[in-house]
């Protein structure tokens, strides 16, 4: 008996360890949003949510937004940055785009080089495509579904190659993606992350980026949340059984 208390303590403190573990991915705060002097203005649309828009004009026709230099990423040791953005096809005209880029260091802090993302409003869908940084430029994901959607950037070295990776996931479902693309950049050089910046937001509305991955919209399964409870109160039994017969054991 003595022997299954104490395994289910061990359990449910490994347990809790593993789901209480920090992921080491970068939070984009709004205050941590760089914006005036040509790039943009940000706007705080609630806790969770930072509107962002481009203002000057570039010669290219760039609208350049806030940018963020928040990512503490080393590239050396492989690097993932998630970003939730909220896509909303009533929110854009036809036609009209924002990209996003997270950019590189080199070892002196000097810019190396990005990878841009480009989203555009096209018919009643979204259209996301590698913009400057994929060999054939192809559309990595179509949306026509209104919600918060996370883009990742995975960048690593490999065999003296910088490597850049980008995926679209809806709630931990890929629904595109791209190979690690190498980048042409010098291996030894390549340090940190720079930023994450709304390089180009060519739309009224703006782009909204969200603090945390708000909860997925589950009408189907509403109890799913009642029945994580019920699993953790039955845990957190155990665990307070379990302390209690350690104690008694060592008194």
């Amino acid at each position: 008996m003595k022997k299954f208390f104490y395994l289910s303590l061990i359990f449910v403190t490994l347990f809790f360890m593993a789901n209480n573990s920090v992921k080491a991915l970068t939070t984009w705060k709004f205050e941590d949003w760089q914006d005036g002097k040509d790039y943009g203005t940000k706007t705080k649309v609630s806790s969770n949510i930072t509107n962002l828009k481009g203002e000057k004009e570039e010669k290219e026709g760039m609208k350049r937004g806030p940018y963020n230099k928040a990512s503490k990423g080393i590239i050396s040791s492989g690097v993932t940055e998630d970003v939730y953005v909220g896509l909303k096809k009533d929110d854009y005209q036809n036609s009209e785009l924002f990209e996003l880029s997270i950019a590189i260091n080199g070892q002196n802090n000097a810019y190396l080089t990005e990878a841009v993302v480009m989203t555009q409003k096209s018919g009643d869908k979204f259209i996301i495509t590698a913009n400057n940084w994929t060999k054939d430029k192809k559309t990595i994901a179509t949306i026509d579904t209104d919600g918060v959607y996370t883009y990742r950037w995975e960048y690593k070295k490999s065999n003296n190659k910088v490597l850049v990776k980008f995926t679209v996931l809806d709630y931990g479902k890929e629904i595109g993606t791209t190979d690690f693309v190498e980048l042409d950049v010098d291996a030894s050089n390549v340090s940190n992350v720079r930023y994450l910046w709304a390089c180009n937001i060519k739309a009224n509305y703006g782009v909204d980026i969200y603090t945390t991955l708000p909860p997925k919209p589950d009408a189907e399964n509403p109890k799913t949340a009642d029945i994580n409870i019920f699993f953790f109160i039955g845990l957190l039994g155990i665990s307070t059984l379990g302390l209690f017969t350690l104690k008694k054991e060592l008194s």
